[in-house]
């Protein structure tokens, strides 16, 4: 019973010790998951705003290109987009901040943008890179689905981080979108977070579920990070267009994501070198250089 309360606690926010404190360096985190609704965008501002809690520069990209929400969510209507840095627009141009965050926009109903080949992801990513010097973290909000965008995109950034929630679909989409970020980008690793669960034991549940599938097909290693409680102040601070943590920071969900931060900045994976981070990339990117 004491070991129960005491895992209760920690997904409700009220565990009393103090986590690790956050570092300054460079990270790349794709925030994907392969279906829709299971709440990567809040993770992904989530994140971005605990790291500029931190005093970490932080872009956050909004990668759902065809489906953009992430300027809702930090309450701001670009000018321009993703779109207009393609044309030409000078991308710093393109960049909005709000709430500390600086926000690389894509648009919401753009054919143009969900239906760019590969020569158009390359350049995406090839801008992102002319912006590295200027941050210290980058959070790419990954569109829905396991298509040769959403995977190029993912595969690029240094982690990734994969959203599933107890509904058995995402189960199933979440190791599909692995299968194919293994398959097609060479990824050996990947962070998993369940979303909206309702105890300690029903996020165990999912990671070892999904463990269990990955470890009998796939030479992928997972790594379990804090699961976020389902909390109704997430779809009050989406209604206010203010993030999560800066709108109800004492809220089970804005702790569990700062926790969750947390367990990012000092996780250890298979392929890092020592306790300092790898950087942004996988794979070399930059406007000259190898890309996809």
């Amino acid at each position: 019973m004491t070991d129960q309360a005491a895992s209760l606690r920690v997904i409700r926010g009220q565990r009393r010790d103090t986590p690790p404190t956050i570092r300054t360096r460079q990270r790349a985190i794709a925030i994907t998951g392969g279906k829709g609704g299971v709440g990567k965008s809040t993770i992904a501002v989530g994140l971005a705003t605990a790291y500029v809690a931190a005093q970490s520069r932080t872009l956050l990209v909004d990668a759902d290109f065809g489906m953009a929400d992430l300027n809702l969510l930090l309450g701001v209507a670009p000018t321009r987009t993703l779109l207009d840095a393609l044309d030409g627009t000078p991308v710093e141009d393109v960049l909005v901040t709000a709430h500390g965050i600086t926000l690389l926009p894509a648009q919401n109903g753009s054919y143009a943008l969900a239906t760019m080949g590969s020569g158009a992801h390359r350049r995406t990513l090839d801008l992102i890179a002319t912006l590295s010097a200027q941050f210290d973290t980058i959070v790419l909000d990954v569109a829905a689905g396991i298509g040769a965008s959403q995977s190029a995109i993912a595969g690029a950034a240094a982690d990734q981080l994969i959203v599933v929630n107890p509904e058995p679909l995402s189960m199933a989409d979440a190791y599909a979108c692995i299968k194919v970020l293994a398959g097609h980008q060479g990824v050996r690793h990947a962070f998993v977070v369940p979303n909206r669960v309702t105890s300690t034991a029903q996020g165990d549940d999912i990671v070892g579920r999904l463990t269990e599938l990955v470890n009998r097909f796939l030479d992928v290693s997972l790594t379990a990070l804090p699961a976020v409680p389902a909390d109704p102040a997430v779809s009050e601070a989406a209604i206010a267009g203010v993030p999560l943590l800066a709108h109800r920071p004492d809220s089970p969900a804005a702790r569990a994501i700062t926790r969750l931060a947390r367990a990012l900045d000092t996780a250890s994976t298979p392929d890092t070198r020592s306790d300092v981070a790898r950087g942004f990339w996988r794979r070399h990117l930059s406007a000259g250089g190898e890309s996809l």
